[in-house]
């Protein structure tokens, strides 16, 4: 769960979307130097990052779909009421395994807005990988949040 302040969701979706769509892949990989590729070719969004201590190629499905096939033991989307921003990818391999699952979920507040991160890979994935990328999750979305946020001033 992330907090920002002085940004609306709708604004660093903004930024994001643009981000993804553009041909530089600079402010992309500029949230994290555990990133390699993040741009797109004919297949989809595809990136190359540290998973881990794993250096991972695999591709999104595009955010803003509604590609989050729940599972029975997935956790429910946050209320719409208070998150009613959600996006969802599928992260898959060059030949369409799919091998996890994201989904970020914001709502705005009075000052910002709050944004809740969420990646599920399958059950066999070592505890410490899971750990790595939640906290690397959370560096690039923090650091995306503030490129998006000097871009509006």
């Amino acid at each position: 769960m992330l907090k920002a302040r002085g940004l609306t969701s709708g604004e660093f979706l903004d930024w994001m979307d643009g981000a993804f769509a553009g041909d530089d892949e600079r402010p992309l990989l500029a949230a994290h130097p555990e990133h390699y590729v993040m741009g797109t070719d004919a297949i989809g969004a595809r990136v190359v990052e540290n998973i881990g201590p794993h250096v991972c190629s695999f591709y999104m499905g595009g955010w803003g779909t509604d590609a989050m096939a729940w599972a029975e033991d997935a956790d429910e989307p946050l209320p719409e009421s208070e998150f009613p921003r959600k996006m969802s990818s599928n992260l898959f391999l060059e030949d369409g395994t799919v091998v996890g699952r994201a989904l970020i979920q914001f709502g705005d507040t009075a000052d910002g807005f709050t944004a809740n991160l969420t990646v599920y890979f399958p059950t066999s994935c070592p505890k410490d990988v899971l750990d790595h990328h939640l906290r690397h999750y959370a560096v690039e979305f923090r650091n995306w949040i503030v490129a998006a946020a000097a871009a509006r001033a």
